[in-house]
């Protein structure tokens, strides 16, 4: 696993008293073939990207692809964080 240094940036900022968690929910997103499906939703980074890992690993036809930070009550992501594996 190789975290990015965005990804790494964001897990250092929850760590800090400027995050509020439930502000924000991460999204692991995947592909099933050619389908985009949400493999995993947390309050915090870091968790997100450990429970979608353990969805790839269970599930060899689902590919973690990124990482989509959403302010909660938007329907937009405000970042993406790719995920290179």
């Amino acid at each position: 696993m190789h975290l990015t240094k965005e990804i790494n940036q964001e897990i250092n900022l929850i760590n800090t008293d400027y995050f509020t968690k439930g502000e924000y929910i991460y999204m692991a997103m995947g592909l099933v073939g050619n389908h985009r499906v949400c493999i995993a939703v947390a309050y915090k980074i870091d968790y997100c990207i450990k429970k979608a890992l353990q969805f790839t690993e269970v599930d060899p036809n689902v590919k973690f692809t990124h990482i989509n930070k959403v302010k909660v009550g938007e329907k937009e992501a405000e970042k993406r964080f790719e995920w290179e594996p």
